[in-house]
């Protein structure tokens, strides 16, 4: 897989690797969706998620009228499979994969984290109009596009999610 701009090509690959296709669809799969994420190697060896994983773009109209439970976002994070990957030039390694599911007793406290998040983004945006990426512990809010200039708003997960919520063998 050779490096390139689009970093949507390795979860584009996965997905053909796993038959499923490619579209515009909310959710990659009937019952959920696949989000993957890039790691890199920190100098005493072990492997971290190298950047934060966009989940939808932010709806200014929905964070106005839709709390967590009936937001896109809650739709996107409710069944997750994280896949995460190391680079070595045009070779990519997927290391490790995790269901993430709503449902789950185990998760509890995680969606209770991020329904709290989106609820202080939406609380901000709701009393200020104005979003801000600090806000969020494991969800965040900050611009997607290319350049400084963009205007057009996204929710990611912060790599800390990553490295509470999938595990990544030692390398």
């Amino acid at each position: 897989m050779p490096i390139t701009t689009n970093k949507g090509l390795p979860g584009q690959f996965l997905e053909t690797l796993l038959d499923i296709p490619h579209t515009s669809r909310c959710l990659d799969c009937s019952d959920g969706e696949l989000k993957l994420f890039p790691l890199k190697q920190l100098k005493n060896g072990l492997l971290v998620p190298k950047e934060t994983v966009a989940v939808t773009m932010l709806s200014p109209e929905e964070l106005r009228t839709t709390a967590f439970e009936g937001s896109r976002c809650c739709t996107k994070l409710s069944n997750l499979l994280m896949v995460a990957y190391y680079r070595t030039g045009d070779t990519i390694r997927f290391v490790a994969a995790q269901r993430i599911c709503k449902d789950s007793p185990e998760y509890v406290a995680l969606y209770a984290t991020l329904a709290a998040d989106y609820a202080e983004i939406r609380r901000l945006y709701l009393e200020t109009e104005t979003l801000t990426s600090l806000t969020g512990t494991l969800l965040q809010n900050r611009t997607k596009g290319a350049g400084h200039g963009s205007t057009s708003r996204a929710f990611y997960l912060r790599p800390e999610f990553m490295k509470q919520y999938v595990p990544v063998p030692p390398f």
